[in-house]
């Protein structure tokens, strides 16, 4: 972790708040014709109960970053996608994601602050646009590239500078968390043409 890094701390069970780069909250959801692990203990066998299967391919998740820009609270949404009867795990053992993103998930991840919020008009996508102080709302941000895909990324990353009380921030996917916020960095500062200090990261899949 690196000057201007914000620490991130999952704490109980999900949902589970952090700290990026205010404490907000962490949820994951699962997509209609996703499935859950499921506890099953047969007394007789003297066996203790199988929580889940550590070796089955994880199943694409979509982490996105979004933002009240009042209190600087930015949520990671992740989003879990059952995969096709006919899709097989990739090397990794992570299943694919799809190549188009349904917008519906990256409306459920802002609806995640607007839950929050005292006004749904705060809240935006965390990839914000060029003159975003100027102009701080939702149209002037990307969903697209607020999220951080489970097959081509480890972590998802964050990279801000103060407005005033206004964070701008970019976001940007990674192998690492120290690659992730290189990548939140450079698009941040790219876009708006100044130092991005403030950062922080977190995986894109839930710890098991």
């Amino acid at each position: 972790m690196g000057p201007g890094d914000i620490p991130l701390a999952g704490r109980g069970a999900a949902p589970r708040p952090f700290f990026l780069p205010a404490m907000a909250l962490l949820a994951s959801l699962l997509l209609p014709h996703a499935h859950a692990a499921v506890d099953t203990f047969d007394p007789a066998s003297g066996l203790p109960p199988v929580v889940e299967d550590t070796t089955r391919a994880e199943d694409c998740t979509v982490t996105y970053l979004v933002t009240d820009i009042t209190t600087n609270d930015t949520y990671g949404v992740r989003m879990r996608i059952a995969p096709g009867p006919n899709e097989r795990p990739a090397s990794n053992n992570l299943m694919p994601c799809p190549k188009s993103i349904p917008l519906r998930l990256a409306s459920r991840a802002l609806d995640v602050c607007i839950a929050r919020a005292l006004d749904p008009k705060v809240c935006v996508f965390a990839d914000m646009g060029r003159d975003f102080e100027k102009r701080p709302a939702v149209s002037n941000s990307v969903e697209s590239t607020s999220s951080c895909a489970s097959d081509k990324a480890t972590h998802v990353g964050v990279a801000c500078w103060r407005a005033g009380e206004l964070q701008v921030c970019g976001v940007g996917c990674g192998a690492s968390p120290a690659a992730a916020v290189t990548a939140a960095a450079s698009r941040c500062e790219a876009k708006h043409q100044r130092p991005c200090p403030v950062t922080g990261a977190l995986p894109v899949l839930a710890p098991r």
